[in-house]
């Protein structure tokens, strides 16, 4: 008897340890940035109402427009259902052992400049405007870290493979976040552990050993911020642009939309997560347009994305040819002769 409730206690503990991101308020899969998202979008288009003359508020127009059944029960949107499903223990128990964190390379790049200008000092201020410029730098490696790992799965026709699954879906909902390939949910994190692992060191090397811990509440109050209001739009069919100088430094929902189209003209353009600057520098931001039409998808590419069992497999199989058909052009280029006679024989 003791056994068996030893065993009913450690399942217990585990299931509550794969749940507990339910609640987490800094983590995508928290049930508040759902709702914050929700209240986000409804004060959003009430708020627009009341800009406009003559616009009533209809409570039932609004109801249909955020439940949808042509985008929430579409049959992309059930794919996302089932592999969010499908990721959730595998981001609890498996994946987190295959990332790279930013404290691995924090300490990697604090040694460096240790051996280099010497060890940091402690931290002496505490002044409200470098506690601020802390916390937007940690912003801003991350946004970046995010931005490099998503210009890499879209450049990298191998990596594409992969991204291509989150890009299949034909209509969006908060759940497309997850229809990602677990290669994708160890690589992006591992990108962004080594920018943010950056700013960690060199913010410490210049303000002192409390600098990161000074950055953290900003960072984590810009963050919750975020995650209470357009983390969930950016993968929705509510369209919140921003344009002119707000669309140059912030990613809006409007911004992922056009990220997620058909469009040959939308490709590989605005790839950063909450700012729209690092696309704006390395010109690969499009800017939301009035009345611009926007179909989401890969057109057949991504039809063999139909079930969770392909869009796990199907990745691996395209990427894997690639891989071979690149080794082999390598080979022939460095054993012509060798391949002459083997095509001869």
């Amino acid at each position: 008897m003791a056994n068996f409730m030893d065993v009913f206690h450690s399942l217990w503990a585990e299931i509550i340890y794969m749940m507990s991101p339910l609640t987490d308020i800094l983590d995508q899969r928290s049930i508040f940035s759902y709702l914050g998202a929700i209240f986000f979008v409804f004060l959003f288009i009430v708020i627009v109402r009341l800009r406009r003359p003559h616009k009533e508020i209809r409570g039932r127009a609004l109801w249909r427009l955020l439940t949808k059944r042509s985008v929430w029960l579409h049959r992309s949107a059930l794919l996302d259902y089932k592999l969010y499903l499908f990721n959730l223990p595998l981001m609890a128990f498996v994946l987190g052992f295959f990332i790279v964190s930013s404290s691995f390379w924090s300490n990697l790049f604090t040694s460096g400049l240790t051996s280099l200008f010497g060890p940091a000092a402690t931290t002496t201020s505490t002044h409200w405007g470098i506690i601020a410029m802390l916390a937007v730098v940690q912003v801003l490696a991350l946004d970046f870290g995010y931005w490099l790992g998503h210009a890499a799965m879209h450049k990298s026709p191998i990596l594409w493979q992969f991204h291509k699954l989150h890009h299949s879906a034909e209509v969006m909902t908060p759940a497309t976040e997850f229809r990602q390939h677990p290669v994708e949910l160890i690589l992006m994190p591992c990108v962004i552990g080594v920018t943010t692992g950056f700013s960690y060191a060199v913010t410490t090397h210049w303000f002192g050993t409390g600098a990161v811990a000074m950055g953290t509440v900003g960072y984590n109050i810009i963050l919750c911020v975020h995650m209470l209001t357009f983390h969930h739009v950016r993968h929705s069919h509510i369209n919140i642009p921003f344009t002119g100088v707000m669309g140059l430094i912030l990613h809006s929902p409007a911004h992922h939309q056009i990220h997620h189209s058909d469009n040959p003209k939308h490709f590989d353009r605005n790839m950063g997560y909450m700012l729209s600057i690092w696309d704006w520098l390395a010109g690969t931001l499009h800017m939301p347009q009035p009345g611009e039409r926007v179909v989401l998808g890969v057109g057949h590419e991504g039809e063999e994305h139909d079930s969770v069992a392909n869009a796990i497999w199907v990745p691996f199989r395209d990427a894997g040819m690639l891989i071979r058909k690149k080794s082999l052009r390598i080979w022939r280029r460095v054993r012509p002769h060798a391949v002459a006679n083997k095509d001869a024989g």
